[in-house]
């Protein structure tokens, strides 16, 4: 399940006519992938991220019987898993897993240091703090790029649609007049 509780996802399997396996009558309704390996049901071919909302992933993955880490690939990023947190973060918004891990890892990391070092520590915070405005800048910049609602990018940052607004539109206004025109191909006047 996300963060958010609205999405739970699972590794559905997929059976050789390309549709998801029915719940196993013979095993109380189990959906797990691995139960449809053909003895009291049809032998899945592949697996797909499934969510509770109701999403599908259009791409599937092939079954390595026996290899449930090559079959899911949790740990290598790839696979259903994959699939179904892009899914999440693009719908939700949320931390990929990966972004969450580095974040708690530097905070974890200076609250060290400032035990041991704390000047060191202190330096750090202060490259944090130099570095973050123009990283919000850029990010705001892309997302209005990408025709992301004022309300969407105020919530993203925890403010309302207004404050996100007064305090990034000029300097995103600004960012998008200063780009380089693009090279257009020039035609031929007609005399």
């Amino acid at each position: 399940m996300d963060e958010s509780g609205r999405h739970e996802g699972w590794v559905a399997a997929v059976l050789a006519d390309g549709q998801e396996a029915a719940p196993i009558a013979a095993l109380d309704g189990s959906t797990a992938w691995w139960d449809s390996e053909g003895t009291v049901s049809e032998r899945a071919v592949a697996v797909k991220a499934a969510c509770g909302c109701g999403w599908r992933a259009t791409g599937t993955h092939p079954v390595v019987w026996g290899d449930v880490e090559a079959t899911e690939g949790e740990h290598a990023r790839t696979g259903p898993f994959a699939d179904w947190e892009y899914h999440v973060t693009t719908v939700e918004g949320l931390l990929p897993r990966d972004v969450e891990q580095l974040l708690t890892a530097l905070h974890d990391r200076i609250a060290e240091l400032s035990g041991t070092r704390p000047v060191t520590a202190l330096h750090a915070v202060a490259r944090l703090q130099n570095t973050l405005p123009g990283l919000a800048l850029d990010t705001v910049h892309a997302a209005r790029g990408s025709l992301v609602t004022w309300e969407a990018i105020g919530a993203a940052l925890g403010c309302s649609r207004q404050s996100a607004h007064e305090r990034y539109a000029h300097h995103v206004k600004e960012q998008l007049q200063q780009r380089p025109e693009p090279d257009l191909p020039q035609f031929p006047r007609r005399t």
